[in-house]
């Protein structure tokens, strides 16, 4: 008799082992909190300890420490964590089917795999921080391996989903522009000129990008060396829950037809099937939008004046990953939730047919039994399916670049932050130096 009750007694301590473990959205917390108080390097060394401990989060603590290092200016440091990350994250295309099978399990309880953008701003990141210690060759390759990244995101039929960075290719024409400039290489100024020209093929309109290219043909600037300004602005979304999975009227639809299309037993009804799956909570989260209260910087040097220019906008990158994922997965979803669900009903009603053979005097017995066989394996079915909402919490919302050719000598910038409706919100003043066919590297960033 007891061994009746076994699988029943592992499930409820599963639930249990679940729901007390500590969600990766709370371990993130307090860091994320001290990062908005300006705090970087102290919120990075709050979560350095889950860096080389492996589990479930591990991906997550290595992008969330190395980005966070990465802003308190300690580029080496975020390098050691973000290469470990990108061998942990490398992409690697699975199919809808395996996807749509771990939608519908507890996700939290599985190792993170992260989101597409995630994994190529890990490579954006690392290039970054060799821009800043001037280590232009490992740089050049971090940023070629973005767009190589986003060429292995492939819809179904082959065609990549996504399109270049536009950041990366700019930083990545920088990077080969400063070895052209410090080692007089035809070849570097060469790969600087194509990025240029496919930076204007992708964005058109972007007058930064054709002033550079008209100055690098022109084959001259003399002892100029370039202020170079790295805006991030703002916080990324985060997940949350869409709501019940019926709520969603995509999916309702989705749902509705996948029921439509199925056989259904004896005593099995379209309106119990509905009942069972107005349970679930939709499996696949959402973005939410967070602050970004800057629009760009003006930046104001002597008598000159540079805007900064968005290149990539990780907040739209990132809606756009999920909802395309949405589109691509909803049929398959509500396919796979009807089948089990349809298979609930169906043992609920063999359940009571079983029970009523078996006790023939007891009429109610039969038909409770069913019902509570039937609601129990539902229940069951959606309890632990839910969305897994951990993410890449400290990201911004976008990324920006401006550029400014200054002679050689030492200077003030004024900073201004230009809020959307054009007022100055902030302003800071920050001293440089530049230095004959240099690149200086100013790295902006805001979390309101």
């Amino acid at each position: 008799m007891k061994q009746k009750f076994y699988p029943i007694a592992i499930l409820f301590l599963i639930i249990i082992m679940v729901s007390c473990a500590k969600d990766y959205r709370e371990a993130i917390n307090a860091p994320e909190e001290a990062f908005y108080k300006g705090q970087e390097y102290e919120a990075a060394k709050m979560l350095l300890p889950q860096v080389n401990k492996s589990g479930k989060d591990q991906l997550l603590f290595m992008m969330e420490a190395g980005y966070l290092l990465h802003i308190a200016g300690r580029y080496e440091d975020s390098n050691k964590v973000l290469l470990k990350a990108a061998k942990l994250a490398q992409i690697k295309p699975i199919s809808i089917s395996k996807e749509v099978g771990a939608l519908l399990t507890d996700q939290t309880v599985t190792n993170y795999r992260g989101e597409d953008f995630e994994k190529v701003l890990i490579h954006m990141y690392l290039g970054i921080n060799f821009l800043m210690l001037k280590k232009y060759d490992d740089a050049a390759v971090e940023f070629k391996a973005v767009n190589n990244e986003l060429q292995k995101i492939k819809t179904e039929s082959g065609q990549a989903r996504y399109k270049q960075n536009l950041m990366a290719k700019y930083l990545a024409a920088i990077a080969h522009e400063q070895r052209a400039d410090s080692e007089n290489s035809a070849d570097d100024r060469e790969y600087a000129e194509v990025e240029y020209k496919q930076i204007l093929q992708l964005k058109p309109g972007l007058p930064m990008a054709r002033e550079d290219l008209m100055r690098l043909q022109q084959r001259g600037s003399g002892n100029a060396g370039e202020l170079v300004v790295i805006f991030q602005a703002g916080r990324s979304p985060i997940k949350v829950s869409r709501g019940k999975l019926l709520d969603d009227p995509g999916m309702n639809t989705a749902v509705t037809v996948a029921l439509g299309a199925q056989k259904l037993a004896a005593g099995v009804t379209a309106a119990s099937i509905l009942s069972t799956v107005s349970l679930a909570e939709n499996p696949i989260p959402k973005f939410k939008i967070r602050s970004n209260m800057v629009r760009n910087l003006r930046v104001t040097v002597l008598d000159r004046q540079l805007a900064t220019e968005m290149l990539e906008n990780i907040e739209y990158t990132a809606m756009k990953n999920m909802e395309d994922n949405y589109s691509r997965l909803q049929a398959k979803v509500a396919g796979s939730i009807i089948v089990k669900a349809v298979a609930a009903a169906a043992a609920g009603v063999a359940a009571a047919e079983v029970t009523r053979k078996l006790s023939d005097n007891n009429k109610g017995l039969s038909s409770l039994v069913g019902l509570l066989v039937g609601a129990g394996t539902g229940t069951a079915l959606f309890a632990t399916m839910r969305p897994d909402l951990r993410c890449w919490h400290t990201l911004p919302a976008n990324l920006q670049l401006g550029r400014m050719r200054l002679a050689p000598g030492k200077y003030t910038a004024r900073i201004q932050y230009i809020g959307y409706n054009g007022a100055v919100v902030n302003a800071k003043t920050v001293n440089f130096e530049i230095k004959s066919r240099e690149k200086h590297f100013i790295n902006i960033r805001t979390v309101e």
